[in-house]
């Protein structure tokens, strides 16, 4: 059954343009830890419905489960939040299909993704056909998302005054708490600036992001640091769709 309903809504129509949904696996030799997360990829407030579940459903065995995780949230324009987190245990044979479905307030299916672990051949051919789909089959190694061969995830601070170390740690947090691993190493560099004031830049590789006066201010630097997240997901999530050309020497 669980099967079927995933064939179904995988035809009805295309998802994750406006919000998209994502599962992030984090193996270990105990745990797979499963977090679902939304991305709003649109320039208004989005209020979103969503349900992270777990199904255990083996072909051939009448016996099945399913555990969900319920709630809603807010996302602000360009925001990157996890959802939910819950785990299974790393050493699990039966199938299992992890879902998260992320509705708006209309009650419409806008973000969707899965993945199946300990998969058929079916499985296979299914996700052949669907790029919401992603399959390990039996004795296949999950692979975290950090495992790829490149650094990925790192900020770099270049500051000279506390304010600028304060926005440094406002976007830190900000950019570990929303999972954004990026790709290039994102830079917070503060230079002086007129009137011995000082300015901070942030940096993807040597792409300025977003580039500001500094002021002690902690609500000032805590809405910039929300507008710097923002806009350095989206250069990633538009480097990753193949909007920008990236040179390599």
């Amino acid at each position: 059954m669980g099967l079927l309903f995933l064939s179904e809504i995988s035809c009805a129509q295309v998802y994750n343009t406006q919000i998209e949904a994502k599962i992030n696996l984090v193996a270990n030799t105990e745990f797979i830890e499963i977090t679902g997360s939304a991305y709003n990829k649109t320039q208004l407030n989005e209020s979103v419905r969503y349900v992270l579940s777990v199904i255990k459903n083996t072909p051939g065995d009448a016996n099945s489960s399913k555990n969900d995780q319920q709630g809603r949230a807010v996302l602000t324009p360009g925001e990157k939040r996890n959802l939910s987190k819950t785990a299974i245990n790393a050493n699990e044979t039966d199938r299992m299909i992890i879902l998260l479905l992320v509705y708006n307030l209309e009650d419409q299916l806008m973000g969707l993704d899965r993945i199946v672990i300990n998969g058929t051949a079916e499985d296979k051919k299914l996700a052949a056909k669907s790029a919401n789909v992603q399959v390990f089959m039996a004795g296949e190694t999950i692979q975290n998302e950090n495992d790829t061969g490149f650094i990925r995830g790192i900020v770099v601070e270049d500051t000279k005054t506390k304010p600028g170390r304060d926005f440094y740690t406002l976007f830190t947090d900000e950019y570990r708490i929303k999972n954004i691993n990026g790709e290039r190493i994102v830079t917070i560099k503060e230079t002086l600036a007129l009137a011995n004031n000082t300015k901070i830049e942030v940096l993807v590789g040597e792409v300025k992001i977003i580039e500001f006066f500094v002021r002690p201010q902690g609500n000032y630097l805590e809405a910039l640091a929300d507008e710097a997240i923002k806009r350095t997901n989206t250069y990633f999530d538009n480097l990753r769709s193949g909007k920008y050309i990236v040179k390599h020497y």
